[in-house]
């Protein structure tokens, strides 16, 4: 018995000591075959993708997505209608101008109650070619991802700050984008 306990503390000793050893995190600049996502691995928050989509529209302001990592923010190169029944699927890249955009009310003023809700839209995004929002959110516990309409008289109140917050930022990415 006393060489058990003996062979156990050991073993706690070897165990504690070797768990303490600190990995380097690999800057993004110098993996440049690794994508910006896979990079990010101290990501310690959750990840939101946003964005705005119009069905009747012409030009590259009709849809544009977003993904926030911590406080990286990606936009997606394909421009995809979001599709219903599934997460979106984009090419997420880092872009000129994404550091001066401040994102933070994007993670704070996220409506939780979202999170324990059972719907996916939220009244009739882009029926009336007003447009809508495409919002997904992942961390640790969750994943889900709504359709949420443009036309805040059809969503519920606590929604209508949270799209007008999302709405406004991807109009002020935009312009930072045409000045690149």
């Amino acid at each position: 018995m006393k060489n058990f306990k003996l062979f156990l503390g050991a073993l706690f000793v070897i165990l504690t000591f070797s768990s303490c050893e600190v990995d380097e995190a690999i800057p993004i600049n110098d993996a440049p075959d690794l994508t910006i996502e896979k990079n990010i691995s101290d990501n310690r928050g959750p990840t939101i993708t946003f964005g705005r989509y119009y069905g009747r529209c012409l030009g590259n302001q009709c849809i544009e997505t977003f993904k926030l990592i911590d406080i990286t923010l990606l936009e997606d190169t394909e421009d995809k209608y979001p599709a219903s029944g599934t997460y979106y699927q984009g090419n997420f890249v880092n872009f000129k101008g994404a550091d001066k955009i401040n994102t933070s009310e994007i993670l704070t003023n996220f409506p939780l109650e979202l999170l324990d809700s059972k719907l996916v839209t939220y009244g009739t995004p882009d029926a009336g070619d007003w447009g809508g929002i495409y919002l997904e959110y992942q961390d640790g516990n969750y994943h889900r991802y709504f359709f949420i309409d443009l036309y805040t008289k059809n969503i519920p109140k606590y929604l209508i700050e949270y799209v007008i917050i999302i709405d406004k930022k991807i109009t002020e990415i935009g312009k930072i984008n045409n000045l690149n």
